[in-house]
């Protein structure tokens, strides 16, 4: 199993942890439109700010700023998909709350290997 992706300062962490398990690139930074996330809006006054296009975030030249930012974005994407998870869980209950639960079930085929497994345990 592979580490969930996080956002990071490449000056902060040994360049063999920059890898995308899921795009197999040995380096790579998320660069999407700036309205769709902050994550994606800090990406973007980085790469103006490192070029010297735009002063107005001095700050994000800090690797310790951006590392303190990266870890805050890291915890509230972790937050927000818990909260996800508790919402989908929810709803769910809700819909099923006054739904009938009973339904008539068949058993197709039986196999004895798995009686003897399961028989084996209960002694």
């Amino acid at each position: 199993m592979h580490d969930a992706a996080v956002y990071f300062c490449s000056g902060m962490l040994p360049e063999d942890e920059y890898f995308h398990y899921g795009l197999a690139v040995p380096m790579y930074t998320h660069f999407t439109s700036p309205i769709r996330r902050y994550p994606d809006l800090l990406v973007h006054r980085l790469l103006a700010a490192s070029v010297g296009q735009d002063k107005t975030y001095t700050e994000l030249l800090d690797r310790n700023i951006v590392h303190e930012w990266c870890e805050n974005m890291n915890y509230r994407h972790h937050q927000a998909q818990l909260v996800q998870r508790a919402s989908i869980a929810l709803h769910t209950q809700l819909y099923f709350k006054d739904k009938c639960l009973d339904e008539d079930a068949y058993i197709l085929s039986y196999e004895e290997t798995l009686s003897s497994y399961l028989s084996e345990g209960t002694d």
